[in-house]
């Protein structure tokens, strides 16, 4: 074998061997990120609800326990429940309220939300009658 050949295998043996950067990223608390709910039911917002928050995941948890929990307040009239923090990633949204001018009033639902490069992601979550 020459000293090319020897060169050439060599240098695709640590070309080959390098670890492939992972590009995923795990959603959670520790980054930059802010994730801004509004719950509507039938095109109105719902202003009394509480929104959870499942990091990691595009489904609702099995066992119905979330990781946080933000009520909505009223920004410029609208209500938002706000999560800060976040890292890029996966997360599931759910909200439970009360939308007085329907009856029966309680109203909930939920939705995935996945934050790419977005500093601040708004969500319309739609609810529904239970």
């Amino acid at each position: 074998m020459g000293r090319g050949m020897i060169f050439v295998v060599v240098l695709l043996v640590v070309v080959g061997c390098k670890k492939p950067q992972q590009t995923t990223s795990i959603g959670g608390k520790g980054g930059t990120n802010t994730i801004a709910v509004t719950p509507e039911h039938h095109g109105e917002f719902v202003d009394t609800c509480t929104v959870y928050i499942k990091y990691n995941t595009l489904d609702a948890p099995a066992d119905g326990i979330y990781d946080d929990s933000a009520a909505c307040v009223q920004v410029d009239t609208i209500p938002v429940a706000t999560f800060t923090g976040l890292k890029q990633g996966n997360y599931y949204l759910f909200g439970k309220g009360i939308h007085a001018t329907y009856t029966p009033p309680n109203v909930k639902g939920g939705l995935p939300c996945t934050i790419s490069n977005v500093a601040t992601v708004k969500v319309y979550l739609p609810t529904y009658s239970y």
